[in-house]
């Protein structure tokens, strides 16, 4: 018997408004604080910057182990040949991080959703790949969603697991004494959801938009995979609840 549902965070319970460039203007707010605090950032520590992210994001990929995006701030002003007041690092991150954020927005089902089976009884938590830990709590936060969900798991945060390992989702059953056969994980990218849930022993349903997303398709080495095969499929968030009754 399902006892809690987990949830995917970023194209599961929000969407990026992909109209409007979010990564210029987080470069912008970043240079801003930098230069208000005597640095020379311009338009090549902004493109170094994200050289590094993009770095990070590869090697977070082939290790499993994710590479925050302070990391990839630390190795630019490293670079640059700038050292770091005490606490600067930080704000500089949150900076860019918080100016990114605002580009995110919840479904129009989600907040329903969880809702729904907070009133079935059942647990809900969030486990979410991301290169920034406060970004995913403030999301979950601003969103709506923290009276619904606990925990909130990102890989940004120690010990850095990154979906597919189990040991993440582990760390969710693990903490409510719930067998993982009796939990469900919602997201949609079977190549980090799916396959992740399954190999840790839960069940897992597909989210499946249609969103086009690099991360929604099946690499070519997984394709015969049977753990990255759902055990459903669904097209929005309402359709959960009942789904889930079905199992």
């Amino acid at each position: 018997m399902i006892q809690g549902v987990l949830f995917d965070l970023g194209w599961t319970l929000m969407y990026a408004d992909v109209n409007g460039d979010g990564t210029a203007q987080a470069h912008a707010a970043l240079g801003a604080y930098l230069r208000a605090n005597g640095f020379a950032a311009n338009d090549d520590f902004s493109r170094a910057f994200q050289a590094a992210r993009e770095r990070g994001w590869k090697l977070a990929d082939e290790t499993g182990v994710e590479q925050p995006g302070a990391l990839a701030l630390a190795e630019t002003f490293t670079q640059f040949g700038w050292a770091c007041p005490d606490g600067l690092l930080a704000r500089a991150n949150d900076a860019f991080f918080g100016a990114l954020g605002d580009k995110w927005h919840a479904y129009p089902d989600a907040l329903a959703t969880l809702r729904e089976l907070a009133r079935r009884g059942w647990r809900a938590g969030i486990i979410s790949n991301a290169d920034d830990n406060g970004l995913v709590h403030r999301q979950v936060q601003r969103m709506g969603f923290a009276p619904f969900v606990n925990p909130v798991l990102s890989s940004a945060a120690e010990p850095r697991w990154r979906k597919p390992d189990p040991r993440l989702f582990h760390l969710v059953s693990d903490a409510w004494q719930i067998a993982p056969r009796d939990l469900v994980y919602v997201g949609d990218s079977p190549r980090y959801d799916t396959l992740g849930a399954h190999r840790a022993g839960m069940r897992a349903i597909l989210l499946e938009r249609g969103d086009g997303g690099w991360w929604q398709k099946v690499p070519a080495e997984l394709a015969t995979d049977p753990q990255i095969q759902p055990d459903a499929t669904v097209k929005t968030l309402a359709e959960i609840p009942g789904v889930i009754e079905k199992m």
